[in-house]
Formats: structure tokens, C-alpha cells, sequence
């Protein structure tokens, strides 16, 4: 039985961050509801080998009320673990890889938004797998 102790990352890559201000939007006290989607991607490259991209994206076209700032993430990691596509590993190898990959979009997501000159935006902590199941 192939387990998460098999797994290996492999590589890390940012591919995409954007930041845009939305200099009409008044900061005033009290909390600003921010409603980020989150996206997805398994590839596969072999048996062993296979490709997350994870990616998180604010903008004023999924959020209910105005926000202060548009601003997207996208990271990818190679993993690799024997036999991922089987129905053994294939949800080890998903949601662990995805779980291991949050908190690097959690992180970037903050850094990208604090330099932005705005309070940074902290990504709750969640189960980042049960999002996608």
C-alpha cells in the first residue's frame, strides 16, 4: 500500500501574482468581507510523477460588496509518489499534496497583498481539501 510517507515535492514554482488597487474603496472600521475562489489542477506526468496547480483569486466580480483590492495567486508543485492514480493513493496523493501546497498560497497571497500597501490579507486556516471534495 503506497502511503503520504512515500510522497516527495518535488519543485515549487510561483507562476502568477497580480495586485491591483481599487482606489475607490473607503476604508472604514469594522471587517471587510473578502470571498476568494480557490482553483485546482492535477496533471499527470507518470506513474509516479504528477502536477498540482493551486490558485486563489480576489476580485470585485465574486464578492457580494466592494472590496479593496483585486489580486490572484498561482503556484504549481511536481510530486512524486508510486502509483498515485491508483484507488489507494489517488486521494493520499491529491489532498496531502494540496494540504502541503496551502500554506505557500497562504503565505504568498499576504506578501502580495501587504506590499500592495494595503493590511495583508491571512487566508483563514482550513481543511484546503475538503474545499475541492
Amino acid at each position: 500500500m503506497t502511503g503520504a510517507s512515500e510522497m516527495k515535492l518535488l519543485n515549487y514554482k510561483v507562476l502568477k501574482t497580480t495586485f491591483e488597487l481599487n482606489e475607490a474603496f473607503e476604508f472604514k472600521n469594522g471587517k471587510i468581507d473578502i470571498q476568494p475562489s480557490f482553483n485546482r489542477d492535477i496533471v499527470k506526468i507518470d506513474d509516479q510523477h504528477y502536477k498540482i496547480t493551486l490558485g486563489i483569486k480576489i476580485s470585485k466580480e465574486i464578492n457580494k460588496g466592494p472590496i479593496p483590492f483585486n489580486a490572484e495567486v498561482v503556484i504549481s508543485s511536481v510530486f512524486e509518489l508510486p502509483n498515485w492514480e491508483s484507488e489507494a493513493a489517488n486521494s493520499i496523493a491529491v489532498n496531502t499534496a494540496t494540504a502541503i501546497m496551502f500554506p505557500y498560497l497562504r503565505t504568498l497571497t499576504a506578501t502580495v497583498t501587504m506590499n500592495g500597501n494595503v493590511p495583508p490579507y491571512m487566508l483563514p486556516i482550513m481543511n484546503i481539501s475538503k474545499l475541492f471534495n
